[in-house]
């Protein structure tokens, strides 16, 4: 039971006190919590997009080196006359480039 002869108001005051330093010391760790959730939700964002931009820069790489084989056939072509062989070879590579992207 309360002994109502001790408390005081200095005691009261010092209960809230107590008791509002606890209030903003949790709100405080709840705050760094969710600051840190936060962090590791944009962490996992950048790295999707990283693994998106990824992706697609191999995308452009692989279109390069098609386009990089025409002209290459092309180059051939001009200078053996007529190399048909190696101007389908790469028609066909860039179709399928151009067909998968």
């Amino acid at each position: 039971m309360i002994q109502l002869d001790k408390v005081t108001p200095d005691n009261i005051m010092t209960f809230l006190w107590v008791g509002a330093a606890l209030v903003a010391f949790a709100l405080a760790v709840w705050g760094l919590v969710d600051k840190i959730h936060k962090v590791g939700k944009e962490r996992e964002e950048t790295r999707r997009m990283l693994d998106n931009n990824n992706r697609r820069i191999n995308s452009l790489e692989e279109g390069q080196r098609a386009m990089c084989r025409g002209e290459l056939a092309l180059l051939n072509h001009e200078l053996h006359n007529g190399n048909t062989d190696e101007m389908e070879a790469a028609q066909a590579g860039i179709n399928t480039y151009l067909i998968n992207r």
